[in-house]
């Protein structure tokens, strides 16, 4: 099963912070994500690129919903560039339509944001070093799904993660990468699934489509 997380944050250097409400929601009819890895950082920070590997943290996330590890490497980018805050928000999956709300407070001008789309073998959504609103305004980011190109795409319940709403029967994988199915690739936006495993067609999406939305406020 996931584990849970409860919303954290941790700040490194902050001075004059601004204070914003984060609502991050789920637009999909079937899947799940994890609670949503997050940080407001510098302009030299970027959590991902299309084209490009993924870092450890993000493949940790899209592969096994390891949010404590890119946790931890958000946190340790953070720490070698100054101010900057990260951390988790929410304490278990987010069901489809549902959304988290919680509060962070930083100086910096960036946010990001990384969830995993738990009922697949290693995507997710994400946005990468958007800009903040300013004092008393609001932004609202549409947000794709991406393939970290980690994991080949076999969409068998026994290579996910363990998760109780897979329906008939749930998924068994081992919350570990599996070296046999390494894909050694880069990061790309998602083809969403071709029905080529045994998982149920209800977890799809749209590709043509946004699969969720985050929601930023500046509120002090």
């Amino acid at each position: 099963m996931l584990l849970p997380v409860a919303a954290t944050t941790t700040t490194a250097g902050a001075q004059t912070a601004n204070t914003y409400t984060v609502t991050f929601t789920n637009e999909t009819s079937g899947q799940y994500f994890t609670p949503p890895n997050f940080a407001i950082h510098s302009d030299e920070v970027s959590v991902f690129s299309l084209r490009s590997p993924a870092s450890p943290g993000v493949q940790a996330v899209a592969e096994n919903g390891l949010v404590p590890v890119l946790a931890a490497e958000l946190q340790g980018a953070i720490d070698s560039r100054g101010q900057g805050i990260s951390g988790v928000g929410g304490t278990g999956p987010l069901e489809p339509g549902a959304s988290v709300t919680f509060e962070v407070a930083s100086d910096e001008r960036k946010f990001s944001l990384v969830s995993m789309i738990v009922c697949t073998n290693d995507g997710f959504t994400a946005a990468n070093a958007k800009n903040l609103p300013a004092a008393g305004e609001s932004i609202t980011y549409d947000l794709r799904g991406y393939d970290a190109g980690t994991e080949i795409n076999t969409e068998n319940r026994a290579d996910l993660v363990r998760a109780p709403f897979c329906q008939d029967e749930p998924c068994v994988g081992t919350e570990e990468s599996n070296p046999a199915l390494a894909e050694n690739g880069v990061i790309r936006v998602h083809r969403t699934l071709q029905g080529v495993g045994d998982l149920p067609a209800s977890f799809d999406w749209d590709n043509n489509e946004n699969i969720a939305y985050v929601e930023i406020t500046r509120i002090d």
